[in-house]
């Protein structure tokens, strides 16, 4: 086991999915520094890939999973750049995406704050295809 991620055998999946499912995994992956990203993906039991878990919104679970679950957990966010008055902000998947925005409120950066109260996280984003009040997460990511 390396010291950026963590597995659990067993897992308990309840808290990590809206609907509080009583699920279990068979092997749970925490990954804190994608760095290592293909390095787990070659530790991994089985043939099949692991199942991605975000915020765990949109996903309803009706069984316990039998393989791999992997769970980003980074929590970094930073201001990479400024570029012609636009900031560059680089969050990690992990980030819950709630959070982000908060973040760049709090720095006095706006374009984010219609998609506040969306549940799920920064990595899930482009594919949850967050949008609201004519505001859509496309027109953000870089």
């Amino acid at each position: 086991m390396s010291a950026t991620y963590r597995m659990t055998r067993d897992a308990d999946l309840r808290a990590l999915n809206t609907f509080g499912v009583a699920a279990r995994a068979h092997l749970l992956v925490e990954l804190e520094n994608t760095a290592t990203l293909g390095q787990l993906l070659s530790e991994l039991p089985g043939d099949a890939p692991p199942l991605l878990l975000g915020g765990g919104s949109n996903l309803l679970l009706v069984d316990d999973i039998p393989g791999s679950v992997l769970r980003l957990t980074g929590h970094r966010i930073t201001e990479t750049s400024r570029i012609d008055g636009d900031v560059v902000v680089r969050a990690d998947a992990g980030v819950n995406w709630h959070a982000l925005v908060m973040h760049t409120l709090d720095k006095g950066l706006c374009g984010l704050e219609n998609l506040a109260l969306i549940p799920g996280t920064v990595g899930a984003a482009p594919i949850q295809n967050i949008g609201a009040y004519g505001v859509e997460v496309g027109e953000y990511v870089a």
